[in-house]
């Protein structure tokens, strides 16, 4: 198999890999186009708010050190499709959420599940493609991610305001389960 050819067969994982990025971003911008909707339904202070934003960052980030060795010790696939499963159960107890407690359990979990997404995709360049192309793979890997932003933006917000902010959380959910699916 030439170089071409091998770079080729692992654009597929990649890609997949890529869906949990992409997840992972539209899960960062999310807490701003469900803020309105929560602090309606559950009488939120902006602190509380505040709060069930920073969750998910305070535990993506708090996780990020841990899921790199997680990597070393298990391997890129291993330590996504462990973590992962996270983002749904994340994204079905905020689905399901009865008041702000349930909210911040499911930030957090989303936060952990979702730690691992980038750091997937940069080990799996790294090892997989040749030096001399990492720059240009990881591009358009944090190019393709950007679409959960976009997601976020537009779709996601008018699925909101046009239903609710649980519809998101079961949207997220499920597109986070075909994503582990496709791992």
């Amino acid at each position: 198999m030439t170089t071409t050819e091998a770079e080729r067969s692992r654009w597929p994982m990649l890609l997949a890999l890529t869906c949990a990025f992409a997840l992972s971003q539209a899960y960062r911008t999310v807490a701003a186009i469900m803020a309105p909707p929560l602090s309606v339904d559950f009488a939120l202070s902006a602190q509380q708010l505040g709060l069930f934003a920073a969750t998910f960052h305070f535990a993506f980030g708090a996780l990020q050190l841990f899921m790199g060795i997680g990597i070393d010790m298990h391997g890129v696939r291993r330590t996504v499709l462990a973590a992962f499963p996270l983002t749904i159960a994340g994204s079905a107890i905020s689905w399901f959420a009865s008041g702000f407690g349930m909210l911040i359990v499911g930030q957090v979990l989303i936060g952990i599940g979702c730690a691992p997404a980038f750091l997937v995709c940069t080990v799996f360049i790294a090892r997989q493609f040749p030096a001399a192309r990492f720059a240009a793979v990881s591009g358009a890997v944090l190019g393709l991610g950007g679409f959960g932003l976009l997601f976020t933006g537009t779709p996601l917000a008018w699925l909101i305001e046009a239903s609710s902010w649980r519809a998101g959380f079961a949207v997220l959910g499920a597109l986070s389960a075909l994503a582990w699916l496709l791992i």
